[in-house]
C-alpha cells in the first residue's frame, strides 16, 4: 500500500507543487510584532533592492500549525492608496510561490518553523519589474545564509 501524498501543508507533490495553502501565511500579531522588533538578536534581515526580508526561526508549536514556514507581505510607505498596496502584496505573494521551494524545502524536516515577513520599500509604479528582479535573489541569499546557520548550530 502506498503512503498517502502529503498535499495540504507541505507546499510539495503533484498538485501541490506550486500551492501557497492558508497555513503557510503568517497572521498571528505575537508572531509579527517580534520580527519588527529591533532590538531582538533572533530576528535576522535580508535586503536587495526594493525588498527587505525579516525572518525568526521559531518551535512550531509556538506557531500553532505544522508547517516549515509561515510568511506575511507587506507594502512600504510609499504605497498609500489601497489600490497599489494590494498589487504589490499580490505580487510579492505570487513571486514568492514560484520561488519558495529552496526555503520550505530546508525546514520541512525540522521541529521548527521560519517566520518571514516580505517588505516592498520603493516606488509603487516599478513594483512589478522591481519585485520579479530583486525577491527572487533576496529568497537565494536567505535560503543560503539560513543553511549556514543551520549546519553551524
Amino acid at each position: 500500500m502506498e503512503a498517502p501524498q502529503r498535499h495540504e501543508t507541505s507546499g510539495g507533490g503533484p498538485r501541490g507543487t506550486n500551492r501557497l495553502p492558508r497555513a503557510f501565511r503568517l497572521r498571528r500579531q505575537r508572531l509579527i510584532r517580534p520580527l519588527f522588533d529591533r532590538s531582538r538578536p533572533d530576528v535576522g534581515t535580508v535586503a536587495k533592492g526594493c525588498v527587505r526580508l525579516l525572518y525568526r526561526v521559531v518551535p512550531r508549536d509556538e506557531v500553532g500549525a505544522d508547517v516549515p514556514v509561515q510568511v506575511g507581505f507587506t507594502a512600504g510607505r510609499l504605497a498609500r492608496r489601497s489600490v497599489a498596496r494590494n498589487r504589490i502584496r499580490r505580487l510579492l505573494r505570487e513571486t514568492y510561490r514560484l520561488h519558495q521551494h529552496p526555503l520550505v524545502a530546508l525546514f520541512r524536516d525540522r521541529p521548527d518553523t521560519l517566520t518571514l515577513m516580505i517588505l516592498y520599500r520603493a516606488d509603487p509604479a516599478r513594483a512589478r519589474e522591481c519585485i520579479r528582479r530583486d525577491l527572487p535573489e533576496a529568497l537565494k541569499r536567505l535560503t543560503e545564509q539560513l543553511r549556514k546557520k543551520l549546519l553551524e548550530g
